[in-house]
Protein backbone atom coordinates (compact mmCIF):
# COMPACT_ATOMS: atom_id res chain seq x y z
CA UNK A 1 0.00 0.00 0.00
CA UNK A 2 1.30 3.41 -0.93
CA UNK A 3 0.58 6.22 1.50
CA UNK A 4 0.87 9.96 1.55
CA UNK A 5 1.72 10.47 5.20
CA UNK A 6 2.36 13.37 7.54
CA UNK A 7 5.87 14.59 6.97
CA UNK A 8 7.87 17.78 7.22
CA UNK A 9 9.97 16.62 4.28
CA UNK A 10 10.21 18.69 1.13
CA UNK A 11 11.70 16.98 -1.90
CA UNK A 12 12.95 18.75 -4.98
CA UNK A 13 14.98 17.44 -7.87
CA UNK A 14 16.86 20.72 -7.87
CA UNK A 15 15.60 22.70 -4.91
CA UNK A 16 12.60 24.66 -3.73
CA UNK A 17 12.64 28.40 -3.10
CA UNK A 18 13.49 29.30 0.47
CA UNK A 19 10.20 31.09 1.10
CA UNK A 20 8.10 28.12 0.00
CA UNK A 21 10.39 25.74 1.84
CA UNK A 22 10.00 27.56 5.14
CA UNK A 23 6.24 27.75 4.63
CA UNK A 24 5.94 24.06 3.80
CA UNK A 25 7.99 22.99 6.81
CA UNK A 26 5.64 24.85 9.13
CA UNK A 27 2.50 23.67 7.38
CA UNK A 28 3.48 20.02 7.06
CA UNK A 29 2.85 19.47 10.75
CA UNK A 30 -0.91 19.81 10.14
CA UNK A 31 -1.15 17.22 7.37
CA UNK A 32 -3.38 14.18 7.83
CA UNK A 33 -2.96 10.72 6.41
CA UNK A 34 -4.50 9.82 3.03
CA UNK A 35 -4.04 6.48 1.35
CA UNK A 36 -3.38 5.69 -2.28
CA UNK A 37 -4.32 2.16 -3.24
CA UNK A 38 -2.96 0.41 -6.35
CA UNK A 39 -5.40 -0.38 -9.13
CA UNK A 40 -3.98 -2.66 -11.82
CA UNK A 41 -6.91 -3.04 -14.16
CA UNK A 42 -6.70 -2.59 -17.90
CA UNK A 43 -9.17 -0.28 -19.67
CA UNK A 44 -11.75 -1.70 -22.08
CA UNK A 45 -11.96 1.29 -24.43
CA UNK A 46 -12.65 0.97 -28.14
CA UNK A 47 -11.75 4.04 -30.20
CA UNK A 48 -13.89 4.34 -33.35
CA UNK A 49 -13.88 6.63 -36.38
CA UNK A 50 -11.19 7.59 -38.86
CA UNK A 51 -7.74 8.42 -37.52
CA UNK A 52 -8.17 12.11 -38.40
CA UNK A 53 -11.57 12.24 -36.69
CA UNK A 54 -10.16 10.49 -33.62
CA UNK A 55 -7.22 12.86 -33.40
CA UNK A 56 -9.47 15.90 -33.76
CA UNK A 57 -11.82 14.68 -31.05
CA UNK A 58 -8.92 13.94 -28.70
CA UNK A 59 -7.34 17.37 -29.19
CA UNK A 60 -10.63 19.25 -28.89
CA UNK A 61 -11.35 17.63 -25.52
CA UNK A 62 -7.92 18.48 -24.11
CA UNK A 63 -7.84 22.08 -25.40
CA UNK A 64 -9.24 24.54 -22.84
CA UNK A 65 -12.61 26.08 -23.62
CA UNK A 66 -12.47 29.27 -25.65
CA UNK A 67 -9.36 28.42 -27.68
CA UNK A 68 -11.18 28.18 -31.01
CA UNK A 69 -10.54 31.22 -33.12
CA UNK A 70 -8.27 32.70 -30.46
CA UNK A 71 -5.28 34.68 -31.65
CA UNK A 72 -3.23 33.63 -28.66
CA UNK A 73 -0.91 30.71 -29.08
CA UNK A 74 -0.82 27.39 -27.26
CA UNK A 75 1.49 27.62 -24.23
CA UNK A 76 4.19 25.09 -23.51
CA UNK A 77 7.53 24.86 -21.77
CA UNK A 78 10.69 26.04 -23.47
CA UNK A 79 12.99 26.64 -20.51
CA UNK A 80 14.38 23.75 -18.43
CA UNK A 81 11.91 22.32 -15.92
CA UNK A 82 12.85 22.33 -12.24
CA UNK A 83 10.47 20.10 -10.24
CA UNK A 84 9.75 20.55 -6.55
CA UNK A 85 7.44 18.32 -4.47
CA UNK A 86 6.06 19.24 -1.06
CA UNK A 87 4.21 16.90 1.28
CA UNK A 88 4.87 13.19 0.63
CA UNK A 89 7.52 10.94 2.11
CA UNK A 90 10.98 11.04 0.56
CA UNK A 91 10.60 8.14 -1.83
CA UNK A 92 7.12 9.18 -2.92
CA UNK A 93 8.26 12.72 -3.61
CA UNK A 94 11.24 11.41 -5.55
CA UNK A 95 8.99 9.13 -7.61
CA UNK A 96 6.65 12.00 -8.54
CA UNK A 97 9.52 14.31 -9.48
CA UNK A 98 11.32 11.63 -11.45
CA UNK A 99 8.16 10.68 -13.36
CA UNK A 100 7.51 14.27 -14.40
CA UNK A 101 11.16 14.74 -15.37
CA UNK A 102 11.22 11.56 -17.47
CA UNK A 103 8.03 12.59 -19.32
CA UNK A 104 9.48 16.06 -19.89
CA UNK A 105 12.72 14.68 -21.30
CA UNK A 106 10.73 12.36 -23.59
CA UNK A 107 9.34 15.40 -25.44
CA UNK A 108 12.73 17.06 -25.70
CA UNK A 109 12.71 19.30 -22.64
CA UNK A 110 15.66 19.77 -20.34
CA UNK A 111 15.42 19.33 -16.59
CA UNK A 112 17.22 21.70 -14.27
CA UNK A 113 20.56 21.07 -12.63
CA UNK A 114 20.80 20.72 -8.84
CA UNK A 115 20.34 24.09 -7.19
CA UNK A 116 18.14 25.65 -9.86
CA UNK A 117 15.01 27.60 -8.95
CA UNK A 118 11.81 25.54 -8.85
CA UNK A 119 9.33 26.47 -11.57
CA UNK A 120 7.07 23.39 -11.36
CA UNK A 121 5.79 22.88 -7.84
CA UNK A 122 3.66 19.89 -6.76
CA UNK A 123 1.95 20.01 -3.37
CA UNK A 124 0.26 16.96 -1.79
CA UNK A 125 -2.07 17.75 1.10
CA UNK A 126 -5.33 16.59 2.63
CA UNK A 127 -6.26 20.22 3.34
CA UNK A 128 -5.70 22.08 0.08
CA UNK A 129 -8.01 25.04 0.74
CA UNK A 130 -6.31 25.83 4.04
CA UNK A 131 -2.84 25.55 2.56
CA UNK A 132 -3.62 27.59 -0.56
CA UNK A 133 -5.30 30.36 1.39
CA UNK A 134 -2.17 30.76 3.47
CA UNK A 135 0.11 30.56 0.44
CA UNK A 136 -1.98 33.14 -1.43
CA UNK A 137 -1.66 35.48 1.53
CA UNK A 138 2.07 35.02 2.06
CA UNK A 139 3.35 34.30 -1.46
CA UNK A 140 0.73 35.73 -3.83
CA UNK A 141 3.24 36.54 -6.55
CA UNK A 142 3.98 32.82 -6.97
CA UNK A 143 0.52 32.37 -8.51
CA UNK A 144 0.71 35.31 -10.91
CA UNK A 145 -1.72 38.16 -10.53
CA UNK A 146 -4.16 40.25 -12.53
CA UNK A 147 -2.55 43.27 -14.14
CA UNK A 148 0.83 41.67 -14.72
CA UNK A 149 1.48 42.73 -18.30
CA UNK A 150 3.58 39.75 -19.23
CA UNK A 151 1.61 36.87 -17.74
CA UNK A 152 -1.74 35.18 -17.70
CA UNK A 153 -3.01 32.16 -15.84
CA UNK A 154 -4.71 30.11 -18.53
CA UNK A 155 -5.20 26.38 -18.12
CA UNK A 156 -7.08 26.66 -14.84
CA UNK A 157 -9.33 29.13 -13.08
CA UNK A 158 -8.10 32.63 -13.90
CA UNK A 159 -9.30 33.92 -10.54
CA UNK A 160 -6.98 33.04 -7.67
CA UNK A 161 -9.92 32.87 -5.27
CA UNK A 162 -11.65 30.34 -7.53
CA UNK A 163 -8.45 28.33 -7.77
CA UNK A 164 -8.18 28.22 -3.97
CA UNK A 165 -11.83 27.23 -3.54
CA UNK A 166 -11.71 24.55 -6.24
CA UNK A 167 -12.47 21.07 -4.91
CA UNK A 168 -10.99 18.89 -7.67
CA UNK A 169 -8.73 15.98 -6.68
CA UNK A 170 -5.96 17.72 -8.64
CA UNK A 171 -5.96 21.41 -9.49
CA UNK A 172 -3.29 23.39 -11.30
CA UNK A 173 -2.44 26.97 -12.09
CA UNK A 174 -0.21 27.98 -14.97
CA UNK A 175 1.60 31.28 -15.17
CA UNK A 176 2.24 32.02 -18.84
CA UNK A 177 4.55 34.61 -20.36
CA UNK A 178 4.22 36.16 -23.79
CA UNK A 179 7.74 36.22 -25.23
CA UNK A 180 8.98 38.51 -27.98
CA UNK A 181 11.25 37.55 -30.86
CA UNK A 182 14.30 38.55 -28.81
CA UNK A 183 13.39 36.12 -26.05
CA UNK A 184 12.38 38.82 -23.56
CA UNK A 185 8.90 38.96 -21.98
CA UNK A 186 6.78 41.69 -23.55
CA UNK A 187 6.76 43.83 -20.42
CA UNK A 188 10.52 43.85 -20.81
CA UNK A 189 13.37 43.57 -18.42
CA UNK A 190 14.75 47.09 -18.85
CA UNK A 191 17.90 48.29 -17.19
CA UNK A 192 19.38 51.78 -17.10
CA UNK A 193 22.60 52.14 -19.06
CA UNK A 194 25.05 54.98 -19.43
CA UNK A 195 23.52 58.44 -19.47
CA UNK A 196 20.28 57.08 -18.04
CA UNK A 197 19.32 55.45 -21.33
CA UNK A 198 17.20 52.28 -20.85
CA UNK A 199 18.76 49.09 -22.19
CA UNK A 200 17.51 45.56 -22.76
CA UNK A 201 14.09 46.79 -23.81
CA UNK A 202 11.70 44.22 -25.31
CA UNK A 203 11.52 44.14 -29.08
CA UNK A 204 8.45 43.16 -31.07
CA UNK A 205 9.53 42.81 -34.66
CA UNK A 206 7.22 43.78 -37.48
CA UNK A 207 7.78 40.56 -39.40
CA UNK A 208 4.70 38.62 -38.36
CA UNK A 209 2.73 37.01 -41.17
CA UNK A 210 -0.59 35.24 -41.55
CA UNK A 211 1.24 31.98 -40.86
CA UNK A 212 3.82 33.05 -38.29
CA UNK A 213 3.65 35.18 -35.15
CA UNK A 214 6.52 37.24 -33.79
CA UNK A 215 5.61 36.30 -30.21
CA UNK A 216 5.02 33.02 -28.42
CA UNK A 217 3.36 31.96 -25.17
CA UNK A 218 5.54 29.97 -22.82
CA UNK A 219 4.93 28.37 -19.45
CA UNK A 220 6.82 30.28 -16.80
CA UNK A 221 5.76 28.28 -13.75
CA UNK A 222 3.08 25.78 -12.78
CA UNK A 223 1.64 25.00 -9.36
CA UNK A 224 -0.20 21.68 -8.98
CA UNK A 225 -2.08 20.71 -5.82
CA UNK A 226 -3.18 17.15 -5.00
CA UNK A 227 -6.05 16.67 -2.56
CA UNK A 228 -4.90 13.40 -1.02
CA UNK A 229 -8.29 12.86 0.62
CA UNK A 230 -9.61 12.15 -2.90
CA UNK A 231 -6.90 9.84 -4.25
CA UNK A 232 -7.82 6.59 -2.48
CA UNK A 233 -7.85 3.63 -4.89
CA UNK A 234 -5.24 5.10 -7.24
CA UNK A 235 -1.60 4.10 -7.48
CA UNK A 236 1.24 6.56 -7.11
CA UNK A 237 2.30 5.73 -10.68
CA UNK A 238 -1.12 6.69 -12.05
CA UNK A 239 -1.28 9.93 -10.10
CA UNK A 240 2.30 10.83 -11.09
CA UNK A 241 1.59 10.38 -14.79
CA UNK A 242 -1.57 12.47 -14.48
CA UNK A 243 0.51 15.20 -12.84
CA UNK A 244 3.08 14.96 -15.61
CA UNK A 245 0.47 15.47 -18.33
CA UNK A 246 -1.17 18.53 -16.76
CA UNK A 247 2.28 19.94 -15.95
CA UNK A 248 3.40 19.78 -19.58
CA UNK A 249 0.23 20.78 -21.46
CA UNK A 250 -2.60 23.29 -21.31
CA UNK A 251 -5.48 21.00 -20.34
CA UNK A 252 -9.19 21.62 -19.90
CA UNK A 253 -9.94 20.44 -16.32
CA UNK A 254 -13.32 19.17 -17.58
CA UNK A 255 -11.89 17.19 -20.51
CA UNK A 256 -14.00 14.09 -21.21
CA UNK A 257 -11.82 11.47 -22.87
CA UNK A 258 -14.01 8.52 -21.97
CA UNK A 259 -13.85 7.39 -25.60
CA UNK A 260 -10.07 7.05 -25.40
CA UNK A 261 -7.52 5.28 -23.20
CA UNK A 262 -6.04 8.31 -21.42
CA UNK A 263 -4.49 9.12 -18.07
CA UNK A 264 -6.75 12.20 -18.06
CA UNK A 265 -9.66 9.85 -17.29
CA UNK A 266 -8.06 9.04 -13.93
CA UNK A 267 -10.66 10.89 -11.86
CA UNK A 268 -13.64 10.14 -14.09
CA UNK A 269 -16.52 7.90 -13.07
CA UNK A 270 -15.50 5.09 -15.43
CA UNK A 271 -14.47 1.94 -13.59
CA UNK A 272 -11.37 1.08 -15.62
CA UNK A 273 -8.39 3.41 -15.78
CA UNK A 274 -5.07 3.12 -17.55
CA UNK A 275 -2.16 2.38 -15.24
CA UNK A 276 0.14 4.92 -16.90
CA UNK A 277 0.14 7.42 -19.76
CA UNK A 278 -1.35 5.75 -22.80
CA UNK A 279 0.11 5.87 -26.31
CA UNK A 280 -2.51 8.52 -27.09
CA UNK A 281 -1.29 10.67 -24.21
CA UNK A 282 2.37 10.35 -25.16
CA UNK A 283 1.62 11.01 -28.83
CA UNK A 284 -0.33 14.15 -27.93
CA UNK A 285 2.56 15.54 -25.87
CA UNK A 286 5.03 14.67 -28.61
CA UNK A 287 2.81 16.43 -31.16
CA UNK A 288 2.45 19.48 -28.90
CA UNK A 289 6.20 19.87 -28.47
CA UNK A 290 7.03 19.28 -32.13
CA UNK A 291 4.44 21.78 -33.42
CA UNK A 292 5.53 25.30 -34.33
CA UNK A 293 5.78 27.49 -31.25
CA UNK A 294 5.25 30.71 -33.22
CA UNK A 295 2.21 29.81 -35.31
CA UNK A 296 -0.03 32.79 -36.03
CA UNK A 297 -2.85 31.56 -33.77
CA UNK A 298 -3.89 28.91 -31.30
CA UNK A 299 -6.22 27.49 -33.93
CA UNK A 300 -3.32 26.93 -36.32
CA UNK A 301 -1.25 25.32 -33.58
CA UNK A 302 -4.02 22.94 -32.54
CA UNK A 303 -4.62 22.05 -36.19
CA UNK A 304 -0.95 21.16 -36.51
CA UNK A 305 -1.05 19.14 -33.30
CA UNK A 306 -4.10 17.28 -34.64
CA UNK A 307 -2.38 16.52 -37.95
CA UNK A 308 0.74 15.23 -36.19
CA UNK A 309 -1.32 13.12 -33.79
CA UNK A 310 -3.22 11.58 -36.70
CA UNK A 311 0.06 10.32 -38.14
CA UNK A 312 0.71 8.06 -35.15
CA UNK A 313 -0.31 4.40 -35.21
CA UNK A 314 -2.52 4.25 -32.13
CA UNK A 315 -4.96 1.61 -30.89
Amino acid sequence: MIRFVRSAFIYSVVGVSLALQLFAESYAQTQSVATVEPELRNPTVVVTGSRKEQAKAFVQEIAPQGWQGAARGVPRWKSPICVGVIGPQVQQGKFIADTISVRAEAVGLETGEPGCSTNLLVIATARPQELLMEMAERHRAVFGFAGDAKTDTSGSDDSLSEFVANDRPVRWRQVIETIGADGIPLDGDPRTGQGGIPTNLPIVRGDATRLRSNVSRQLSRVIIVIDTSQTAGLSLAQVSDYLAFVALADVDPDADLSGFPSILNLFSAQTDHVTEMSDWDKAYLASLYSAKLNAASGTMQYNEITARLADYELD
